[in-house]
């Protein structure tokens, strides 16, 4: 059975000049996450949002039609999660974020834990999934919490690595083994407090800042802040990063799964 793997757009509101499309919001993928699932013989299908203004609103596919084509949800990485969203206040104007997507991948993310079908967020992901269990986030590591580790560097971008530690006896210390492993950090916010029903898996020893967390409840929600659709490397060129494909491996056994059990007759 081939899976159909949904996964939520960025948006980029105002298109840099020289593009051809101006006054007009895009929509894209970020081509590693699409080689990432389809490295595995999964589809990967972008959801698109719809623009709240639009007068095409009314006519648009109900939220839960979109759900039931689909197998399974990943959600990409991009711009910060708007402090609002979490009943936050704004600390500085660049980490605003962006509630118009939160809204869209709230309603997505709301729809595909409800039918039980697996959840999988990358970065932000991670963040918005923490958000939507209750929990809050770090507007800035750097500046609200001491840190010897560089989480983010964007003249490094996804060269930049530091090390996780999973925490024993979970999922990803059983995939993995609990050592310790390296990866690409591309962050300046994280979780603070944590979401109701949510363990975490991963943080990253030196300074303790989470970087996975999971849903305890049924079904299979699971959130990485590090970004796994970036190792895809031969092994000898990966420099020590950690294999990103026992991860999308399991989260695409969960999704079959779960869809073996929905096609079985009751």
């Amino acid at each position: 059975m081939m899976l159909r793997i949904g996964i939520s757009a960025r948006l980029l509101h105002e298109p840099p000049p020289g593009l051809g499309l101006p006054q007009k919001r895009l929509q894209f993928l970020e081509s590693s996450m699409a080689h990432w699932v389809m490295a595995h013989g999964a589809i990967a299908l972008m959801v698109p949002f719809v623009d709240e203004n639009s007068p095409h609103l009314v006519n648009r596919v109900p939220a839960s039609e979109v759900v039931d084509l689909l197998d399974g949800l990943v959600l990409q990485g991009g711009i910060d999660v708007c402090p609002e969203t979490y009943g936050g206040t704004l600390l500085r104007p660049e980490w605003a974020g962006d509630p118009v997507r939160d809204r869209y991948e709230l309603a997505l993310l709301r729809g595909f834990i409800e039918a039980r079908k697996p959840v999988l967020g990358i970065c932000r992901g991670a963040q918005l999934i923490n958000v939507y269990y209750g929990g809050t986030l770090l507007q800035d590591i750097p500046s609200q919490r001491r840190s010897p580790v560089l989480h983010q560097d964007l003249a490094h971008y996804d060269r930049l690595q530091h090390q996780v530690r999973f925490e024993p006896g979970l999922l990803l210390d059983r995939l993995y083994g609990s050592s310790v492993h390296s990866v690409t950090s591309i962050h300046h916010q994280c979780v603070d407090r944590l979401g109701d029903g949510l363990v975490v898996e991963a943080r990253c020893p030196q300074d303790d800042v989470i970087e996975a967390i999971r849903a305890t409840g049924p079904g299979f929600v699971l959130g990485l802040q590090w970004h796994p659709e970036f190792h895809l490397l031969p092994a000898e060129a990966r420099q020590g990063l950690i294999d990103s494909g026992p991860l999308m491996e399991a989260f695409l056994q969960a999704t079959r799964e779960r869809a073996d059990r929905h096609r079985q007759p009751a």
